[in-house]
């Protein structure tokens, strides 16, 4: 598997519109779906991602972008603090087919949880950070995605870039 998803506290149009501002650039489509039919309604009729997708929903006052095509993973803390402003931020993703795990955490502007686990690449390691004590591997990252109960939503929109 290899779940990826950054979520803010913010209102879905607020959210989508922050990131088209940090992209910079608007999304090329926006697409009312449900779960089960988000990845179809991203591939183009060749079966190739038709750019950056994102499932994008609402859950609790929180906006989740759903990271389908793998485009925003390896974005460092640094930029994201800038995609979140002010704004509560988590960014978590996992692939445990090469042994791949990242946590970025920012509260009240600060970056509270910077974790990057990358078995090919153990040179660029990071584990900074109080912000969730109990992440000391992929593994741990993978439990925090797995668990996080704001992630799933039945209806939602794909927005591609």
């Amino acid at each position: 598997m290899n779940p990826s998803y950054f979520r803010i506290k913010l209102d879905i149009d607020k959210a989508i519109e922050r990131l088209c501002v940090w992209n910079e650039s608007d999304y090329k489509e926006r697409i009312e779906t449900e779960f089960s039919e988000a990845v179809d309604v991203s591939l183009d009729e060749n079966g190739q991602w038709k750019g950056s997708c994102l499932y994008v929903y609402e859950n609790e006052g929180w906006t989740v972008f759903e990271d389908l095509s793998g485009g925003y993973s390896f974005i460092g803390a640094e930029q994201w603090k800038d995609f979140a402003k002010g704004n509560e931020f988590v960014f978590a993703g996992y692939n445990d087919a090469i042994l791949y795990a990242e946590l970025i955490v920012i509260e009240n502007g600060i970056v509270t949880k910077n974790f990057i686990e990358d078995y090919d690449m153990p040179e660029d390691n990071v584990n900074e950070g109080d912000g969730i004590a109990d992440i000391n591997d992929w593994t741990d990252v993978a439990g925090f995605v797995d668990d996080d109960e704001l992630v799933y939503s039945d209806e939602g929109i794909v927005i591609i870039f």
